[in-house]
């Protein structure tokens, strides 16, 4: 009974790591974005096309989000040239299936609150947050 409660565990340790790294990896994308532009990026949700920003940069970081997270469907479709110089997440050999959402809240003129909540399959979400200042 221990081998197959320790495969369980193990297992959902690494999608945890995965999530984790994946909301990192999004905090980090976002701080090459100008301190203008962020707002752009508020609402975004790696399973609604509808969300994606209208603003080049930031549109094409949703896009490798929504890539990493879930590949294509839910109406995502992405080029040749996307597919190959994007890394997707991948659990067990099938795509990850986790999902993205970001939040971008104005804390005063010169402050940008933004959260990224992370959702996994059978999993528990994982929310990082920072605080942005306009240097």
């Amino acid at each position: 009974a221990m081998f197959p409660m320790g495969y369980v565990i193990v297992n959902e340790a690494g999608k945890m790591t995965m999530t984790i790294t994946a909301a990192r990896q999004m905090l980090e994308d976002v701080r090459s974005v100008p301190f203008d532009n962020l707002i752009n990026l508020n609402g975004f949700d790696t399973n609604s096309p509808a969300t994606l920003p209208a603003g080049a940069t930031e549109r094409e970081i949703a896009r490798r989000w929504r890539y990493a997270l879930a590949g294509e469907g839910s109406g995502f479709t992405f080029t040749t040239s996307e597919r190959s110089a994007w890394s997707a997440l991948s659990a067990g050999g099938s795509t990850f299936g986790g999902r993205g959402r970001i939040t971008v809240a104005a804390q005063s003129t010169t402050l940008r609150l933004v959260t990224i909540t992370i959702s996994i399959p059978r999993g528990r979400d994982v929310q990082l947050a920072t605080l942005i200042s306009r240097m």
